[in-house]
Parts: structure tokens; sequence; C-alpha cells
């Protein structure tokens, strides 16, 4: 119970922090954030105890709760390939309609098992049923198939990172994939040896899972938040190239740009952009030379703004 309280603490903060931080920006990975965090939250065995009872006693939350999960790993996915700039239609429609095939079969599973009482151990008291064990290798294949595919995205991208924070962040979603991927593969063969009655090996592997859980969703969860704090960084670093070209440019503007009447706009990229065009018109214009310094700083312009 101790790993899920920090797992769930860390992770209503990692939302907090996210819904701050990518303010007037796609928030897909906040909302992720904060599917994982109510998963996590409504499996606090006290909670999960209280609050089952109230919605009939037979681990109705469980089922919520999975479902919960199954579609945080879905925004998980798109959201991560969104941040690479791996997104792509044919990605989102395979992400939406497996999350629905998915969601179904769990649903549709749970209905049909024999459900025991509220339990704060569902698969250990109901997993001698097969309907049991579609319900869980469903949503756990789903899960390691998910988090496997999000791994591999990240190694796509290692080359592409532009700061320390988002090498790191790609790193470590590399790692919560592989242990989504070990934890699916331990997860489906505790199920079929429990529903085979094979109970020695279901236990055996109860370290494996132990590790593997909540290991996936914290490696997951910090790469996420290094992601999205690697672009802020980023950002950053190029608004300050921009700013530092425009006051560069300055005095050159001053003594032979042009002025070609732009509307004005307050972005700073588009003030460069326009900067470093009436400048070279002024210097076609006037047939001058540039001193080498003068050169220099129009051409840490021009790369400021390829960054930008």
């Amino acid at each position: 119970m101790i790993i899920a309280v920090v797992q769930a603490v860390l992770l209503l903060v990692g939302t907090i922090v996210l819904l701050v931080l990518q303010r007037g920006q796609d928030r897909t990975l906040a909302f992720t954030f904060l599917l994982f965090a109510a998963t996590i939250v409504t499996n606090v065995d006290p909670l999960y105890r209280w609050l089952d009872p109230r919605l009939g006693g037979f681990n109705v939350v469980t089922v919520i709760s999975d479902c919960l999960m199954v579609a945080g790993t879905s925004t998980l996915l798109w959201g991560v390939a969104k941040a690479v700039g791996a997104a792509r239609p044919w990605l989102r429609n395979a992400v939406v309609v497996s999350f629905a095939v998915v969601v179904v079969v769990v649903v549709v599973a749970f209905t049909v098992l024999d459900k025991p009482a509220t339990t704060t151990t569902f698969m250990l008291d109901a997993g001698s049923h097969p309907a049991a064990t579609v319900y869980s290798i469903a949503q756990t294949v789903y899960l390691g198939v998910a988090l496997g595919a999000t791994g591999f995205i990240c190694v796509l991208r290692l080359r592409e990172a532009r700061t320390t924070t988002d090498l790191v962040g790609l790193w470590v979603l590399i790692l919560g994939g592989v242990l989504g991927v070990v934890r699916m593969v331990v997860v489906v063969v505790m199920d079929v040896a429990h529903v085979a009655g094979d109970l020695d090996v279901t236990h055996a592997l109860s370290l494996p899972y132990d590790v593997t859980t909540p290991g996936a969703v914290l490696c997951v969860a910090s790469g996420m938040l290094l992601l999205v704090v690697g672009h802020r960084i980023s950002r950053r670093r190029r608004a300050r190239r921009v700013d530092d070209a425009l006051r560069r440019l300055a005095p050159l503007h001053d003594r032979i740009g042009v002025d070609n009447a732009y509307p004005p706009t307050d972005d700073p990229a588009t003030r460069l952009s326009r900067r470093i065009v009436e400048i070279n018109d002024g210097v076609r214009g006037a047939r001058a030379s540039l001193t080498d310094a003068e050169r220099a700083a129009l051409a840490d312009a021009e790369a400021a703004l390829e960054t930008a």
C-alpha cells in the first residue's frame, strides 16, 4: 500500500506540474498523468475498501481503475508520439480502435465472471475463472504493447533530443517500455498458471510483478515530465537566441536596413525574419559591404531563426 500511496502522490504532483508547464499548449501528457493518478489512487487499499461497497461491493472499482489505466496508456502513446514529432493519423486511429476493443473485452469479461466480494486482491481471488484470465490478459497485452511501442518511438528519436533533459527523458521512457513488456510477459504467465491451477508459478512470479508494475508507471511518468521540462528549456533557449540576435542586428539595421513597412507584430521570430530581410535589401540596394563582425551577426541571426 505504501508504494501505491507514493505513486499516487507523485502522479498527482506531476499532474499539477504538467498543467502549469503546458498552460496554453497541448495537454495530452498532463491528461495522461491525471488518468494514471486516478488509477493508482482508486487502488489504495483503504480507499478501495471504502469506495467499492458503495458501488455494489463486487469490485466494480477494479474494472473502472483498469479501464482508466488502459485510457492513460493510450493517451501516453499518442502524447509521446506528438511530443517527439512522430504522431501520424494511422497511429491515432490504431490507438483509438485498439482502446475501444480492449475496453469492450474487459467489460464483457468482467460482467460474465464469478465476481468475489470487495477485495484488494481481485485476480488472486477470481483468477481461477477463465473469464478473469481473458479480463487480465486483454488489458495486460494492450498495456505491454502500448508501452513497448512508446519505448520504440523514443529509441527512434534519441538522435533528435535537443537538450540533456530531453535525452534523459527518452531513455527513462525506453526503460518504462522495457519494464512494461516484461510485466506483460510475467502477468500472462501468472494468469495462465492460475487458471491451470499451478499456483506455485503464480506465487513465484509475484516479486517480478511487484517490481515491474510500479517501475513501469514511475519510469513512464518521470519520462513524460522530463520531456515536457526539456521542451520548455529548449523553447527558452531558442527565445534567448532570437532576442540576442535582434539586439545584435539593431545597429546594423539602423545603419543600412530599409523600411519595408511590415505590419506590426509582437512575435520575436517574425521581427527577426523581417529585420534580416530589410538588412539584406539594404545591402543590395546600397551596394554596401559589411564588416566581418556584421556578417557574423547576420549569420548568427539566420541560424537562430532556423531553430526558432
